[in-house]
């Protein structure tokens, strides 16, 4: 699902290997279901350039205390969120 990611909810960049074994988990406990996201994960590495790379993303607290919370991974070029993957969200 893609999400206007703002900069300021970026928290660190990560592996493919993190996000990848972070679906293998998923699969397992979700079964067919988490197809979706690994097909929309393929998508995401599909668009990356040299030099791009992939931030987990977390909103704030008070999102998350509000029950608007998201996260997920976000693919980031020269700075600028290009597209992103929601993993998580209330």
């Amino acid at each position: 699902m893609k999400e206007n990611v703002p900069r300021d909810w970026l928290r660190s960049p990560v592996g493919f290997g993190e996000i990848e074994a972070w679906l293998a988990d998923r699969a397992r406990m979700i079964g067919p279901a988490g197809d979706n996201i690994a097909s929309d994960w393929r998508g995401l590495k599909a668009q990356m350039l040299p030099g791009d790379e992939i931030w987990y993303f977390s909103s704030g607290p008070e999102s998350w205390r509000q029950l608007a919370g998201r996260e997920g991974y976000a693919l980031v070029r020269d700075g600028d969120v290009i597209d992103s993957l929601i993993t998580g969200m209330n």
